[in-house]
């Protein structure tokens, strides 16, 4: 079963780096997309992975590595939105993307906006209306 969840182990989350070939970020909280044994006390499959910071201010995503196989899967997009989730219920007012995080086509489509050179969702706005914030910045 497919699942989204915190990776609370520093070393299951360099272990899921390895996997996914992707640079563990020190200092950085992350989130995974996978497939769970059916009682979840493992995971069988890793689609992808979210690597963010967070201080009262900002959130920054400063990595979104997935599998090949799941590169345009939703569960990608599902992970990421966890994170938003996650750091809007902690009362961080935006998120912001880190240069080379992921694809510019890709961050577009998850409804960051580049203002001042930097891709960012204003939370509160983004989860008061997520249709109406999509549309309107465009």
């Amino acid at each position: 079963m497919f699942k989204v969840q915190p990776v609370r182990s520093p070393e299951l989350h360099r272990e899921i780096c390895s996997v996914l070939g992707c640079d563990y970020v020190d200092g950085t909280y992350a989130f995974l997309a996978g497939e769970m044994s059916e009682d979840f006390t493992a995971i069988t499959s890793v689609f992808g992975l979210c690597q963010f910071t967070l201080d009262p201010a900002e959130a920054v995503i400063h990595s979104i590595a997935y599998s090949p196989d799941h590169k345009d899967d939703e569960a990608i997009t599902i992970m990421v939105r966890a994170v938003m989730s996650f750091c809007h219920r902690a009362e961080v007012p935006s998120i912001a993307i880190a240069d080379g995080a992921a694809s510019e086509d890709y961050i577009k489509s998850i409804g960051f906006r580049q203002k001042d050179g930097v891709w960012r969702v204003d939370l509160k706005k983004f989860y008061s209306s997520p249709c109406h914030y999509n549309a309107e910045n465009k």
